[in-house]
């Protein structure tokens, strides 16, 4: 029996109500108060709306940048034309189709800037590869689309009234056929998808009335005289 109690004592956890109590006060004196349950549950709640606060700051930057991104638009180089666009609505102007005439001359005449569309590239960087681009010719200067698709347009005018009345001299028949190639080519280039409707009473379309997304063309006109190589104001040399 003797020998049993002496194994108990030595065993560490076994101890008596005296020592329990002594090591309970020691505990309290040397540990800290614990956390009240209530504070806890308190600090649940503020720490959710926070995290959800960083969040949704988080989500609102993340698509801050990504519109940035969408929106972004390279500056372009010096020497290239603008890009602008514009709404316009396609009205019948009879001047335009007109026998040459001093007023039908002028109205055509008013659409070509002055240096007729040919501009001078100047860039301090090299020029990247494009074609018809001649990289040895020191001074680079280029013709503006849209003032060579005028230019054929008005020579088309031009050789039907010469024909109509006779003077099959003034016919440029090479011309015209390069001209209606190169026009065909940019009217398809330009694809225009503007929905031209249908009137009841009508089996096809005049194509007036209708509203159209347009390259601004007082910007390029701008563009075009500002760079200008020439003086010329002409959209024909007679």
């Amino acid at each position: 029996m003797a020998d049993v109690t002496t194994e108990e004592s030595k065993i560490p956890f076994l101890i008596t109500g005296r020592e329990e109590k002594e090591r309970l006060l020691e505990m309290s004196a040397d540990s800290p108060e614990p956390p009240c349950p209530r504070k806890r549950r308190s600090v649940t709640p503020m720490c959710i709306t926070m995290s959800l606060l960083v969040l949704s700051n988080f989500c609102f930057c993340v698509a801050l940048i990504l519109t940035a991104r969408a929106n972004f638009t390279p500056t372009p180089p010096s020497w290239m034309p603008p890009e602008r666009y514009t709404k316009q609505t396609f009205q019948f102007q009879r001047v335009f189709g007109e026998e040459p005439n001093e007023q039908s001359e002028a109205a055509w005449t008013r659409l070509i800037p002055m240096g007729k569309g040919w501009v001078n590239v100047t860039t301090e960087d090299e020029l990247p590869y494009m074609p018809g681009l001649d990289k040895s010719i020191p001074e680079k200067k280029a013709l503006l689309s849209v003032f060579h698709q005028l230019h054929c347009l008005y020579m088309t005018r031009s050789g039907f009234f010469n024909a109509r009345d006779g003077h099959l001299d003034k016919v440029n028949t090479t011309h015209l056929s390069h001209c209606w190639d190169y026009l065909r080519q940019s009217v398809m280039c330009a694809g225009d998808t503007t929905l031209e409707w249908k009137p009841a009473n009508d089996i096809g379309s005049t194509g007036w009335g209708y509203r159209h997304t347009c390259k601004d063309y007082t910007s390029l006109f701008i563009f075009a005289e500002q760079h200008r190589s020439t003086d010329k104001k002409e959209i024909h040399s007679k």
